[in-house]
């Protein structure tokens, strides 16, 4: 599978070895790109992030997916970040002010975020692909 393909494309499998490489690349992104335009940008951060977010979502979902597919499950099962992503952005960042005004719509996301990443872990993480092929295609090496 070419690196294209295994950004862009939500069509087949990838293994768990490949997951949790993109996952440590992913947030080694995040982490680099928010510190280095927290240090070069402060004032614009703010709204520089969210379009670099937005930008390394796609690859994130597709991965997500093709790994999805390799638990014989569909790309439906996508819509499990939806609460991480709400989850993201009910919580106040950066403000320490904020942080004891947490209201029970932040609680609920932040416990939906929790419940559905935790099912995201297990599922894509930590539990093995079917063997051989599927309705998604062959087993990944």
């Amino acid at each position: 599978m070419s690196i294209k393909e295994l950004l862009f494309s939500f069509q087949g499998r990838v293994n768990r070895k490949t997951y949790w490489i993109w996952n440590i690349i992913y947030y080694a992104l995040i982490v680099g790109f928010a510190t280095g335009i927290n240090a070069l940008f402060p004032t614009y951060a703010h709204v520089i992030l969210p379009i670099f977010l937005i930008v390394i979502l796609i690859p994130d979902l597709a991965i997500t997916a093709k790994r999805w597919h390799d638990r014989n499950k569909t790309s439906w099962w996508l819509l499990l970040n939806v609460p991480l992503l709400i989850g993201r952005m009910t919580v106040p960042m950066g403000d320490p002010s904020m942080a004891d005004q947490t209201t029970n719509l932040q609680l609920f996301s932040s416990l939906a975020a929790l419940i559905c990443g935790t099912w995201i872990l297990v599922e894509c993480g930590f539990l093995k692909g079917t063997k051989g092929d599927n309705q998604f295609g062959p087993e990944p090496k």
